[in-house]
């Protein structure tokens, strides 16, 4: 584990995170060396969002392809992998389940992954996977939901929603403990394990983890929060996490655009969950945020809202990281930090 120290969430809050420091960084407000490299490498700047570049199309098969970076296998037990059809009332939803072989009742993990809801999927984070449930002795069931833009809101909430439910009903054929499911995601995914656990559904989930989760939906300039001055950071990094931001402000506008396809107003707390005036069928929160998100905002002020609420929720923030970072297991410490610490929540439960 990281070493670690408790601030404010932001300036003005009395509400604290626990931020997870750069190792052998004793500095604030600089970007990880690895996130300095991503951009460098790129080299491209986007320090200037009105001047960003506009693509009338997009290459859907190709920025699918990119989806997820280079990550390895850390594990160090078999974990059984078993990919499975779960059958709908109208429909067939792939998942994957990664267990250990022991025999014994697991804690269902349902996992939803990233990739801005028209990308991702469970062979993209597989390693993750297989971590998470070697470290978390529960059985890790990863969800390939339907995608935009072919399946517009709600299909991929849809999916979601009726494979926990699946999962609470058939959780004895697997040697499962309904009264113990976790509902996380990554980014898109934390979007949907968090819009999951605000519903109906919510009632069978014990414990909600997003993982920077795109938890506003909204065009940045059309809310009263964000603001690229929250984002304190030293000034020779400055272009590099401005440059990250406004990467995720253009995904953030282009993932507006084909997930509420329909007109839909993407204030909806089912499109955006930050907007939900009824909390109370959320039992128990764990965001875990990057410092330098695009959606980090969001997610404390729905953190703030939780508490207010009188619902349990604990923030850990991973200094000088961005949007993306549960992708690189086997590159990135903090990915595995991310990982055990998830897993250290799930035994808890």
């Amino acid at each position: 584990m990281f070493k670690e120290k408790t601030i404010p969430l932001y300036a003005e809050s009395n509400d604290c995170c626990r931020l997870k420091q750069i190792p052998c960084c004793n500095r604030d407000h600089l970007l990880d060396p690895s996130v300095i490299g991503k951009v460098e490498k790129s080299g491209v700047f986007l320090t200037g969002y009105e001047n960003a570049p506009f693509t009338p199309f997009m290459d859907l098969s190709s920025l699918r392809l990119e989806m997820g970076s280079e990550n390895l296998d850390i594990t160090q037990e078999l974990v059984e992998e078993m990919p499975f059809l779960i059958r709908l009332s109208d429909r067939f939803i792939p998942v994957t389940f990664f267990r250990l072989p022991n025999g014994q009742m697991q804690k269902p993990v349902i996992f939803f992954h990233g990739g801005g809801f028209l990308g991702g999927s469970t062979k993209v984070l597989e390693n993750q996977c297989k971590f998470l449930a070697e470290q978390s002795k529960a059985t890790v069931i990863s969800v390939d939901y339907r995608l935009i833009p072919e399946n517009p809101f709600p299909a991929a909430l849809n999916d979601c929603k009726e494979v926990i439910s699946w999962i609470w009903d058939h959780a004895e054929e697997w040697n499962l403990d309904r009264n113990k499911i976790t509902a996380a995601g990554e980014s898109a995914g934390g979007n949907l394990a968090v819009s999951c656990s605000l519903s109906e559904t919510g009632k069978k989930v014990a414990l909600t983890m997003p993982v920077y989760g795109a938890l506003d939906l909204s065009y940045a300039e059309d809310t009263d929060y964000w603001d690229y001055h929250k984002y304190e950071v030293i000034p020779e990094h400055y272009n590099h996490a401005i440059t990250r931001l406004n990467r995720f402000r253009i995904l953030n506008n282009t993932i507006h655009d084909l997930y509420a396809a329909n007109g839909e107003d993407v204030k909806d707390p089912s499109i955006s969950p930050l907007y939900a005036n009824d909390l109370s069928k959320l039992k128990k929160a764990v965001i875990i945020e990057a410092e330098f998100d695009y959606f980090r905002l969001s997610n404390d002020l729905f953190a703030e809202r939780l508490w207010d609420s009188g619902i349990p929720c604990e923030v850990i923030r991973y200094q000088g990281m961005d949007h993306g970072f549960y992708d690189r297991l086997g590159f990135c410490q903090q990915t595995k930090d991310c990982i055990m610490e998830m897993a250290l929540q799930i035994r808890k439960l």
